[in-house]
């Protein structure tokens, strides 16, 4: 019998790698004689870069960009020798603010556009770029224009409070490799740019917006909408990253793909599956966004496809009716042994690791 271990981080708790080497011990300690395979997961956001540079071999490229409220950071992309892998959250990520210095009028994409400047003039030939994470609210006029867009802006920052002044795009000092590379972005939600269910009202408010603030910002990506009129506003996942997922598909003629199904492939998580009699999966919070392309609804497609069975090692679900959304039987809470939830984050590494044992033991694997 052999288990494929595949789960996403314990987001502040636990890295997938940690995931991994917990759930390892606990088959260990269940049964020394079981066979399992490693091969950790994440979907596009943070923690993405460092499963692909350990599966694929690739190069750490350090870079010095502008962070979102445009102040001087290293930081860095991973690449081969034509293909460049960006996380935006590096150069424009909300954990790159302090809490109080989180204002999504004020930040800018710009850091990320001179990611991929520099990937551009290094030669690669494609680029993916992960959108989780973002601190801003900009449609992506900051990283366009450290590409060569102009907005008109003059000297003003091309941040959120930005967007309302546009009034035209000029694209004629444009990078000039933009058009022969070929753009992959990855993303994980399906919001459009504008309205209800758009970049600034679903996500401005943990990136530091208030009710006026969300206004101002939708009615900025309106704007640009607007003034760029390639009517892709409505196209799901325009409104991830605070509209970066627009700003791709119209400044890099960048095509959105799910960041699960990208890394899964990417990673050869499918050649692995068929090999596997039971596949443990999991994330640190089963929840409404689970459903939604994270990993364990990534996983647990995959699996069904090869009628695979699939446990779920959490953090904790808050609503176990998404897990059973997705048929899932077999869910494991580090909440249900921990006495808090700072014990939780603290000592999860040994809960995952009891957790697994037990589930070994219910399976009778």
């Amino acid at each position: 019998m052999h288990i494929l271990i595949s789960p996403d981080k314990f987001k502040g708790s636990l890295t997938s790698n940690q995931v991994c080497a917990a759930i390892e011990a606990g088959i260990k300690k269940y049964n020394s004689e079981v066979t399992f395979t490693t091969q950790p997961l994440a979907d596009g956001g943070e923690g993405t870069l460092d499963i692909l540079k350990a599966v694929l071999g690739l190069e750490k490229v350090t870079v010095t960009v502008n962070d979102p409220l445009m102040r001087s950071i290293d930081t860095y992309y991973l690449r081969n020798e034509k293909v460049a892998f960006i996380e935006m959250a590096n150069a424009s990520g909300l954990l790159l603010l302090r809490h109080e210095e989180r204002n999504p009028l004020l930040t800018s994409t710009f850091g990320t556009g001179e990611m991929i400047t520099h990937a551009l003039d290094n030669g690669v030939h494609e680029v993916y770029l992960m959108i989780g994470g973002s601190a801003t609210n900009d449609g992506g006029i900051g990283m366009a224009q450290a590409l060569g867009y102009n907005f008109g802006l003059g000297e003003e920052v091309p941040n959120g409070a930005a967007l309302s002044e546009i009034r035209s795009c000029d694209k004629s000092n444009i990078h000039p490799r933009i058009k022969e590379v070929k753009f992959t972005v990855l993303c994980d939600v399906q919001n459009p740019l504008i309205g209800e269910q758009g970049a600034a009202a679903v996500y401005g408010p943990q990136k530091g917006a208030n009710d006026a603030m969300v206004r101002q910002l939708d009615e900025g990506l309106q704007n640009l909408a607007k003034v760029i009129g390639n009517g892709r506003e409505q196209n799901p996942g325009a409104g991830a990253a605070g509209g970066l997922g627009y700003g791709a598909i119209s400044f890099l003629n960048a095509v959105l793909k799910s960041g699960i199904e990208t890394v899964m492939e990417l990673t050869s998580f499918s050649q692995h599956l068929q090999k596997a009699d039971l596949v443990i999966t999991g994330e640190g919070q089963l929840d409404a966004q689970t459903l939604s392309g994270k990993v364990i609804a990534g996983v647990k497609q995959q699996a069904d496809e090869l009628n695979k069975p699939v446990a779920v090692i959490c953090g904790v679900a808050r609503d176990i009716e998404e897990g059973n959304a997705l048929g899932l039987q077999h869910i494991y809470q580090v909440m249900s042994k921990a006495e808090s939830v700072d014990d939780a984050m603290k000592n999860a590494a040994r809960y995952v690791s009891e957790l697994t044992t037990e589930l070994l033991h219910d399976l009778n694997f």
